[in-house]
């Protein structure tokens, strides 16, 4: 049986290490450790787009403390990784702490196939032994939240995130891609996921959307079990997110060392993303006969668009030219609306 575990923190300068005695308890010693944070874009930590830089810096300090192998912190953004990197003060930590920051997109890659799709991982991640998986605790526009598992997704390069999302538009098969990637990085090595959920987001995340305190760190030595509380806590039905419906897992929760039952636990309700209620509201045939018909499409907002062209280089289909959409080729996948720091895409039903 998985367990998960909790704890009610209020503010990064109350962090202790009560919850990280627990889920590292049963870790020996490895040599090479890899921290993968979330580091989305180019978002400064007040933002609530990235996992905070005192969160990674507790944690660094602690695996510093606690076991004597090598520390590496790794990532691929979904644009402008280095920038990203200082923008989120999560290189000032590394630098501080003397930990080497790995971009994803530099390192080598192994290559692996997945549903006859090429898929390429960095040695970095291949090469560890433990993967300590600090997702941020928010909604998602697409896959409705994005935490442990969806994090691990960042450990796929630059540019190849965007093509994947080409080639799998759709929530089910995109949440089964990720799912794929998990057990490919899971495959010999342990996963020890900590969740910041301190200051998360609500509504059109996982960057757009609005910071909400949750005020919970969430531990789990299994994604998936972690994601089922996480979802739970901020609202959901489980089973309402594709990759916690896809592998059922059963888990003991406890706050601290202190078994508790779930129905429990005062819930701290995030607004959903904008696209969760067509599927809400009509029933799912109907949803997949209508789909090009209400489905959700981008729209760019000319007044606060700033022309930094990050929308045309990250759509996998090329449907975005010179600020216009070309609603035939877009997929939906909002990466755009995604990766715009400047929240100047925006989300409307096209019927044509």
């Amino acid at each position: 049986m998985k367990k998960v575990y909790f704890d009610i923190i209020k503010s990064y300068e109350n962090l202790n290490n009560k919850i990280l005695d627990l889920v590292f308890r049963d870790i020996d010693d490895k040599d090479l450790i890899l921290i993968k944070p979330n580091i989305l874009s180019p978002s400064p930590p007040e933002s609530g787009v990235v996992t905070n830089y005192k969160f990674v810096d507790w944690v660094i300090k602690y695996l510093k403390s606690n076991f004597s192998g090598k520390i590496v912190l790794g990532e691929s953004s979904g644009f402008s990784t280095n920038k990203a990197f200082e923008v989120s003060k999560i290189k000032d930590v590394c630098l501080k702490n003397d930990i080497e920051f790995i971009n994803f997109e530099k390192d080598r890659h192994e290559i692996f196939e997945i549903n006859n799709i090429e898929v390429a991982l960095p040695k970095t991640v291949l090469d560890s032994d433990l993967i300590v998986n600090l997702p941020k605790l928010k909604t998602h526009m697409l896959m409705k939240y994005t935490g442990a598992v969806k994090n691990l997704y960042g450990c796929v390069p630059g540019g190849l995130k965007p093509k994947l999302h080409g080639v799998y538009p759709k929530e089910e098969d995109f949440g089964k891609l990720l799912l794929d990637i998990y057990k490919l990085i899971s495959n010999g090595r342990e996963i020890i996921s900590v969740m910041d959920g301190i200051v998360g987001m609500e509504g059109n995340g996982p960057s757009n959307g609005k910071v909400k305190r949750a005020n919970i760190v969430i531990a789990s030595n299994n994604p998936i079990a972690l994601d089922r509380f996480a979802s739970y806590y901020i609202g959901y039905d489980p089973d309402d997110i594709i990759t916690n419906r896809l592998i059922k897992i059963d888990y003991k929760l406890y706050y601290l060392d202190k078994k508790v039952d779930i129905k429990e636990i005062k819930r701290v309700k995030f607004k959903k993303p904008t696209t969760y209620y067509l599927n809400k509201v009509l029933p799912s045939f109907i949803v997949k006969l209508t789909f090009r018909f209400f489905t959700l499409k981008p729209e760019i907002d000319k007044k606060r668009c700033v022309r930094c062209g990050v929308c045309e280089k990250i759509c996998p289909v090329r449907a975005i030219k010179n600020l216009r959409i070309d609603k035939n080729k877009c997929i939906s996948c909002y990466c755009c609306h995604e990766m715009c720091k400047y929240n100047a895409i925006k989300l409307r039903r096209w019927i044509f």
